[in-house]
């Protein structure tokens, strides 16, 4: 079974470039007849760490010895571009991911919170309110739809946003994006190969074209080339075999 062409979009929530790239893409996943795909955002940002090191001593009057204890604490910190309430809205995505990890889902999550209202990307009671709104649409035309059982993911969400649950997800993906050396909202990778920047309202290092139908095209020829590697792979073992 073929499964599954990464598509990888490296943003920053509250970057005009991501917003518009993640509005394309949108489209490109609700394309009829697309090959199986599994998108993903990171997050870009920076990492510091810094480490501090204190001693305590204790000292026993009995037997007139003082012992001392060193510890270690290391603090993480991670900076957004375009400041806390990014961080913010970062974290909200990925914990929503997280808990809805269907791409059918939390991608019209992320794109209702660009719609609606988005400057107010980052606050907890707006994603709170767009989580509700894109789960009750997306569970309601279906027998699914619990609403308890929903009201329990979304209240993980939001305890995973404000905890150090989400902070963990966040230093991830900003790893991640970092591994990868990418510091541009937004540059997307298919099939882990670079294929384009948004940048300054434009599309720029896209040599096999920047609309939802080149996007498109690009999924399927990543399909078509695994398809014929898993083929051929195939056909290697049964001559092995044979």
């Amino acid at each position: 079974m073929l499964c599954c062409i990464e598509v990888a979009l490296f943003v920053m929530s509250r970057c005009p470039d991501a917003v518009h790239c993640e509005g394309v893409f949108s489209q490109v996943f609700q394309t009829k007849d697309l090959p199986p795909v599994n998108p993903s955002l990171s997050y870009i940002g920076t990492i510091e760490r810094t480490t501090t090191t204190g001693s305590t001593s204790v000292i026993s009057s009995s037997i007139g010895a003082v012992s001392f204890t060193k510890t270690t604490t290391t603090k993480t910190t991670v900076t957004c571009k375009h400041g806390p309430m990014e961080c913010a809205g970062n974290t909200q995505q990925l914990c929503f991911k997280k808990y809805f990890p269907d791409h059918t889902i939390w991608v019209p999550f992320v794109v209702t919170m660009n719609t609606q209202n988005f400057q107010r990307i980052g606050e907890p009671q707006y994603a709170r309110e767009i989580g509700e709104k894109v789960v009750k649409s997306h569970y309601s035309s279906s027998n699914t739809y619990d609403n308890e059982g929903k009201k329990d993911l979304l209240d993980k969400v939001d305890q995973c946003s404000s905890g150090q649950e989400g902070f963990d997800l966040l230093v991830e993906s900003v790893e991640h994006t970092n591994h990868h050396g990418v510091s541009t909202s937004c540059t997307v990778f298919i099939d882990d190969r670079k294929r384009c920047v948004r940048d300054g309202g434009v599309w720029r290092e896209c040599p096999e074209g920047s609309s939802v139908a080149d996007f498109v095209r690009s999924i399927r020829e990543a399909a078509s080339h695994l398809r014929l590697s898993l083929t051929s792979s195939r056909l290697f073992r049964w001559r092995v075999i044979a």
